[in-house]
């Protein structure tokens, strides 16, 4: 298959054009090998950092897909069923109107868990034993399976537990085995020895809630509105996350669907594993049959959350109205706050993963579109 690299890097590298306290990587996988891995302007415009293949950025919701990649691979091995009770793996998960709530409702936001009545401090996030008890605590915001609801911060720690009761490993040793079968360097929250490589990420230029619908600003507008309470659920992140985001507490917390951090390359690689069995291929870790469960959709509709129209699988994003990450129903993936993006079209054979430091305010940036048009367009 042939692909006009030069297109695509030239679309990359404008999506930086007047903004130069800017960084991005771009890392793209067509039929198994990458055919564009490189990086534009400043991962810290403070201390003059240029972005390079050592960066690592924090990459927000992007490590649901991470998650999934982890479902998969236990579903591959027989320890994960997707229709099975969440309680049948984690029996105190049961508790609290919770016991019928399946792991394909869990992982397809279907469950009713966006937030923890009392919040959920960073540092509640590192205090394995007592997270795992408010977690348990937490009653469903509506009955499971009845709704679809995107659950922007809790579904990475409850997938924590129910892959480590499932399995005996825990994210963190799942995700040491796939970094080190792949040769990736992704994180949950970043190690000390790592942080002079981290990104800095910068707000979104202007109003940046220009984009919100009515409906949607009318719901943060009411404190005891689903909205507002996931606003709420990790402090630190009001009244500006930027700080936040950048700060050494969310480097020391384990979030793995909102804190993990990585190079672009490393999640391209990530989904091309994930892709290959998909187009016939063979992958280190995952089997056809189990991606087929993993990636199959399970939940669409108008998202209690955001007011819109979202689609999930297995914790992976599908293409929406809201969210166009691809052109192929097959196709799988996750976008992260502030316009960045790592998926698959197995059927138009590539992977690829965009991650710029300035945020954007869109559901699906306008820069994400332009990266992906740009892909399709140089494949044809």
């Amino acid at each position: 298959m042939s692909f006009d690299v030069e297109k695509v890097r030239d679309v990359a590298a404008a999506q930086l054009n007047g903004d130069p306290e800017a960084g991005a990587g771009l890392c793209v996988y067509v039929d198994g090998t990458a055919v564009l891995d490189e990086t534009w302007g400043l991962a810290d415009a403070e201390a003059g950092a240029p972005y390079t293949a050592q960066t690592l950025q924090i990459i927000q919701s992007m490590g649901k897909g991470v998650i999934a990649a982890v479902a998969a691979l236990l579903i591959g091995r027989g320890q994960l069923d997707p229709e099975a009770p969440v309680a049948s793996y984690w029996p105190g998960f049961g508790t609290a109107d919770k016991r019928g709530i399946t792991v394909s409702q869990l992982l397809s936001h279907q469950a009713g868990l966006l937030y923890l009545d009392d919040t959920m401090p960073l540092a509640l996030t590192a205090d394995r034993e007592r997270l795992a008890a408010a977690l348990v605590a937490q009653a469903p915001e509506w009955e499971p399976g009845t709704r679809i609801g995107y659950s922007p911060q809790t579904v990475g720690n409850y997938a924590d537990f129910l892959f480590e009761y499932a399995s005996g490993h825990g994210f963190a040793e799942l995700l040491r085995e796939i970094n080190d079968a792949l040769g990736t360097g992704m994180h949950v929250g970043l190690p000390a020895g790592q942080r002079h490589r981290a990104a800095r990420v910068l707000a979104a230029p202007g109003d940046a809630v220009a984009g919100v619908t009515p409906e949607l600003a009318a719901a943060f507008a009411d404190p005891d509105s689903v909205q507002s309470r996931v606003l709420r659920n990790i402090p630190e992140t009001l009244p500006d996350p930027i700080p936040a985001v950048n700060g050494e507490a969310i480097r020391d917390a384990f979030l793995p669907g909102a804190n993990m951090f990585a190079a672009a390359r490393d999640l391209a690689h990530l989904y091309e594993e994930l892709s290959a069995p998909l187009r016939g291929g063979d992958s280190l870790l995952w089997n056809r049959d189990a991606l087929q469960v993993a990636t199959a959709e399970r939940a669409r509709g108008v998202d209690a959350l955001i007011l819109e129209e979202t689609a999930f699988a297995l914790a992976f994003q599908k293409p929406s109205s809201t969210y166009p990450l691809a052109r192929s129903p097959r196709a799988f993936g996750h976008g992260g706050a502030g316009g960045s993006l790592a998926m698959a079209d197995p059927d138009a054979g590539f992977a690829l993963c965009w991650i710029p430091t300035r945020y954007g305010s869109a559901h699906f940036d306008p820069r994400q579109a332009a990266i992906l048009d740009a892909v399709y367009a140089a494949l044809d």
